[in-house]
């Protein structure tokens, strides 16, 4: 809730309320801020790989957990009201500009391996306590896997 909010943030529920209205909105600004900073950083290196490198976080930051965009996605996804299913998602979109990053493959195919790269990238950053947990993986070290789909990435980019 709002007030949840404000006194985690150590702040009064009307201020909250005042500059966000509701959860949703707050929400929605979080991820315009958060999609506006990466959009500028793609945009700065040019480099679709680096972009990518970015979404995937490094092996600490995915195993601690889901970075803030991240978690902000899944719950806007997960908490959409009916009739507005994906709007936020739709507005801050940034990652419309990587399949245009994708040297030497057609525009149709750059969209299509870049949908797959984001499925690996999404997949594993949400779900990767489960899958290590599935298939017995504990052993291994994050790391270890965490490169494993880093290379796994790069010969999806690789027409």
């Amino acid at each position: 809730s709002l007030r949840a909010i404000a006194r985690a943030a150590g702040v009064n529920h009307g201020l909250v309320h005042r500059h966000f209205g509701t959860r949703v909105a707050l929400v929605d600004r979080l991820l315009e801020r958060i999609a506006a900073q990466w959009t500028a950083e793609v945009q700065l290196s040019g480099d679709f790989g680096r972009a990518i490198d970015s979404i995937l976080g490094t092996p600490v930051e995915a195993e601690e957990s889901a970075s803030t965009w991240l978690r902000l996605l899944a719950w806007s996804l997960l908490t959409d009201p009916p009739g507005r299913s994906g709007e936020a998602q739709r507005r801050y979109a940034t990652l419309d500009l990587l399949p245009g990053m994708l040297k030497d493959h057609e525009p149709g195919e750059a969209a299509i391996t870049t949908a797959s790269m984001l499925a690996l990238v999404f997949g594993w950053r949400f779900f990767h306590p489960y899958i290590r947990a599935a298939l017995h993986l504990e052993g291994e070290s994050f790391e270890t896997l965490h490169d494993a789909i880093r290379r796994s990435l790069r010969k999806l980019a690789d027409p």
